[in-house]
């Protein structure tokens, strides 16, 4: 099996100006395989510049966009995927957003590989052992302490035995 396509995808609502806005965009990692095969990975970064960084045309062997580092290759083989997209960024990208579009190339790695083995992720990582997970809410504190306390109502009343603020 190999890489045919790595495509980012920028995803934005319009525009939000609460004090949280950081959910306003996002942007997903497409890899598509010889094998009819397509892996999702998403990142939180700025996605304009996460694009920028996976589309990259060749500019010379250590400033080269994720893509181009990785069409033709394995899939199954992340660690050398990763290898490869760490020395096409050498130049511009080992830290910050160079590394976030990398670890959202990761994940549709990894998604292919679970479709390929016909197994969810977290076998592959021999993981499984918890069947059940404790959710919690993740919001913002309110401008006042009242405020604060009816955020948190409204999430226990929903069910949320925890939350985070």
């Amino acid at each position: 099996m190999r890489i045919t396509d790595v495509t980012a995808i920028v995803l934005r609502l319009p525009d939000v100006t609460d004090a949280c806005d950081g959910t306003q965009d996002t942007c997903l990692v497409r890899i598509e395989t010889n094998a009819g095969i397509t892996g999702w990975g998403e990142v939180d970064s700025c996605p304009t510049v996460v694009k920028a960084v996976i589309d990259a045309p060749l500019s010379h062997q250590i400033c080269n966009g994720l893509a181009n580092a990785l069409v033709g290759s394995d899939p199954l083989a992340v660690e050398v995927c990763m290898d490869r997209m760490m020395t096409a960024a050498n130049y511009y990208g080992r830290a910050g957003v160079g590394i976030h579009a990398m670890a959202g190339v990761n994940l549709a790695l990894w998604d292919i590989a679970g479709k390929a083995g016909d197994v969810p992720i977290y076998r592959l990582f021999g993981c499984g052992y918890q069947t059940r997970f404790r959710a919690y809410a993740s919001v913002l504190f309110g401008d006042t302490p009242s405020e604060t306390y009816d955020i948190g109502r409204r999430f226990a009343d929903k069910g949320f035995t925890a939350i985070k603020f």
